[in-house]
């Protein structure tokens, strides 16, 4: 038999920009998409770390985060 001693996703995440806004309006608006989703993450009571939040050369926001996964103990992972 197996058992899970622990685990976590790693993900990387592009807001990426809406073409129906104005590019300044755009790159405003990923910021506050990734912003949101980091509250998200916080009220959800998973564990989880930022690894990077950085800017795409179109201005996108991109984040890397590891967040565990499901209930899974996450070990020395975060």
């Amino acid at each position: 038999m197996k058992r899970i001693q622990s685990a976590m996703l790693q993900q990387t995440l592009k807001f990426v920009l809406s073409d129906k806004l104005s590019h300044s309006q755009a790159v405003d608006y990923s910021a506050k998409e990734a912003d949101d989703y980091v509250h998200q993450l916080e009220r959800s009571g998973l564990r989880f770390s930022i690894v990077s939040r950085k800017t795409d050369t179109d201005g996108a926001t991109v984040i890397e985060v590891k967040k565990q996964y499901n209930t899974a103990p996450t070990g020395d992972y975060i």
